[in-house]
């Protein structure tokens, strides 16, 4: 496993360029270039907030900062998972072509859209000097462990699902199926407060909905318009460390299989 790891190191120089090649193919032939990746989560941010605060109203305070975090967290974690599951069949000429770590094509497509998330960040920061949110700079030394935390599952996920592709076609559609309902039982548009005690273990076994209700710990606050604070440490290192067993379990699967693609390509 560690010479594995050090042949992917040695790589590190193709997997920046792949990432960076997925980013340039993103925003191709667009007006805005990497401004888009503010798009989207603006545009999911207003479509959210008009429902839910004019259509249907809620009382969760300063509602737009509120889903923003959530859609760009969840909307990391869809999209590196969606396009990572057919990072292999997508390139499967390079594959039987050139030999290289294959592994390094799922773990571009997990980067390139982190990098997407990161671009975004700004937005965030944007509305919680809008709606004057006091934050502890103390806070945010937290950030680093939570997006590690997201970064070792999504990866994990990612060359798991990648891997089982090239010899199930299938895998995508069931993935994408998963991946809606997950999206509902993540607290992306509402807040844990309004779960029914039944739902409240759904909460504590999604991996998904800890590291959402981090991100809002430290840069939110409450839905009650309480300031932002610590997050809960002791659910945070449960999710890093089913983040991390992931990842491992993913990167040993890709590694087992990783030589029959070839074949089945």
């Amino acid at each position: 496993m560690f010479a594995n790891l050090q042949l992917v190191y040695q790589y590190r120089e193709l997997v920046r360029n792949l990432t960076t090649r997925d980013l340039k193919v993103r925003y191709r032939n667009s007006l805005l270039g990497f401004l888009w990746a503010w798009g989207n989560p603006i545009m999911m941010t207003l479509v959210f907030t008009v429902v839910f605060q004019v259509i249907a109203p809620n009382s969760i305070a300063n509602y737009p900062l509120f889903i923003l975090i959530g859609w760009l967290t969840w909307g990391f974690t869809n999209a590196a998972i969606g396009e990572g599951i057919g990072s292999i069949v997508s390139n499967s000429n390079l594959v039987k072509k050139v030999w290289f770590p294959r592994i390094v094509l799922p773990a571009s497509a997990v980067l390139s859209n982190a990098a997407n998330f990161l671009l975004a960040l700004p937005l965030v920061f944007a509305l919680i000097f809008y709606f004057q949110i006091p934050i502890d700079p103390l806070l945010l030394l937290y950030f680093p462990f939570i997006f590690l935390a997201q970064l070792a599952l999504v990866m994990g996920m990612a060359f798991f699902l990648s891997a089982a592709n090239v010899f199930y076609r299938d895998t995508g559609v069931i993935t994408g199926v998963v991946m809606t309902a997950w999206f509902f039982l993540t607290p992306v548009f509402y807040s844990v407060p309004q779960l029914t005690e039944n739902s409240r273990l759904v909460y504590y076994l999604n991996p998904m909905a800890s590291i959402i209700e981090a991100y809002r710990n430290i840069l939110y606050g409450s839905t009650n318009g309480a300031p932002p604070g610590p997050p809960d440490v002791g659910f945070l290192l449960r999710t890093f460390a089913t983040g991390v067993v992931i990842l491992i379990l993913g990167y040993l699967f890709f590694m087992r299989v990783s030589k029959r693609f070839g074949e089945e390509l």
